[in-house]
């Protein structure tokens, strides 16, 4: 059984719960999905009243893959719509003839209100949200509950995993696995040969590092891994120039914050800190969070997204300061090149900025269409890092030095 690090602290959680758990990890279409299905619906017919718990990243993965494969289920086990049937009003429902059902709950939504009573929980491509889920999902299993994991893995090797308890640890690397063809160990060569004396930050050395060394012990890798915490003293008395930058979201109908953060720079460290940070503010609040920052003539550099430019107007009508006011640059490739930028340097986050340090740990690269792409997701606070870094790397030298 392989484990990611990624699902060690859960994993860890439930082994002291006592609880058992079964883990599926497999390539697409390999049949995880299915076959867990096809338990839990026999297990639904067999015993009635039985209550299964299932959650999954989106709602289109439920209506695209899980409703279509329960369908699939039901008609192949000669049912029909008396014996299973797939309820909408009052909360997304599967109800079985038995009395048992199905509940569905998305990653990142509060899960807290569900009674700890359900017979099974299935986590549906568990690896594709944070920990903070899964562990108020866990919240729910009532006495005797069973618990399903599944995913895809992150890259095509599987390798790099981590499976750690109190009394051992076991990290493997591509070089441990009995199961990879001549051909993917000749790319893993490759891979390793190109990126071992690469420089930080670049694509080569992040491949390298994840890949063939297992560096964090992740298959994913975070974005900026060099971020710590540090006290909010060091941000508000540093005579450094500052740079604040936006990243718009909630009043445009997105389920997107609004962000307002504040960067110091230096040759080897970035100093963060999180002003504003709300899905259900607006104009007037962000305003009013501009108008407590001591005003020193800062650049603001905005989001151009959502009407952005009417929203500086707005601002800068009810506030009346005078910032710098510079519009983020953006193009195809600007968030990769970004990243690679800013990897070199150390994030100092302040330890005020909630939300800013739990996005450093949850904002990390994915594979997606063969290729490694930051997740679109946890990355508002890191936008709007793009956007002020990018504006100071072209300031001239007199303008830096400003205090």
């Amino acid at each position: 059984m392989e484990l990611l690090k990624l699902h060690h602290d859960f994993i860890t959680y439930h082994q002291k719960k006592n609880t058992p758990f079964i883990i599926f990890q497999g390539g697409r279409r390999s049949g995880k999905t299915v076959s867990i299905l096809q338990f839990l619906y026999m297990q639904s017919l067999i015993h009635p009243a039985t209550r299964t718990l299932i959650v999954t990243d989106t709602y289109a993965r439920l209506k695209e893959s899980i409703f279509q494969d329960l369908i699939m289920i039901n008609r192949s086990a000669g049912g029909d719509s008396r014996r299973m049937r797939i309820h909408f009003s009052g909360g997304t429902r599967v109800l079985f003839e038995t009395g048992s059902d199905f509940a569905f709950v998305y990653s990142g939504r509060d899960v807290r209100g569900y009674a700890s009573n359900f017979h099974y929980i299935f986590f549906n491509e568990c690896i594709q949200y944070d920990a903070r889920t899964v562990r108020e999902a866990l919240k729910a299993a009532g006495e005797g509950c069973q618990v399903f994991f599944d995913y895809n893995p992150y890259t095509r090797f599987w390798v790099n995993d981590l499976y750690e308890t109190a009394d051992n640890k076991l990290i493997t690397t591509y070089h441990d696995n009995p199961f990879l063809s001549d051909f993917v160990r000749r790319e893993l060569d490759r891979t390793a040969a190109a990126g071992k004396d690469a420089a930080p930050g670049t694509m080569e050395r992040y491949l390298y590092e994840v890949e063939c060394r297992g560096i964090d012990s992740t298959l994913s890798g975070l974005c900026f891994p060099r971020h710590k915490a540090v006290p909010d003293e060091e941000y508000h008395t540093s005579p450094l120039m500052e740079v604040l930058a936006c990243d718009w979201g909630a009043l445009h109908a997105t389920a997107d914050p609004d962000v307002i953060c504040g960067f110091r720079f230096t040759d080897d460290a970035i100093y963060c800190h999180e002003y504003y940070y709300s899905r259900e503010g607006g104009d007037a609040e962000m305003a009013a969070c501009l108008a407590s920052i001591p005003f020193r003539r800062q650049y603001l550099v905005y989001d151009t997204a959502t009407e952005g430019a009417g929203r500086v107007r707005s601002l800068f009508a009810r506030t009346g300061l005078r910032f710098h006011f510079s519009p983020a640059r953006k193009g195809a490739g600007s968030i990769l090149t970004g990243i690679r930028n800013l990897q070199p340097y150390e994030l100092r986050i302040t330890a005020s900025s909630r939300h800013f340090l739990a996005e450093m740990e949850n904002y990390r690269f994915i594979q997606k269409n063969d290729t490694l792409q930051p997740v679109d997701d946890w990355n508002h606070c890191s936008d709007a890092l793009r956007y002020a870094f990018d504006l100071w790397s072209m300031l001239p030298a007199q303008r830096k030095n400003v205090k």
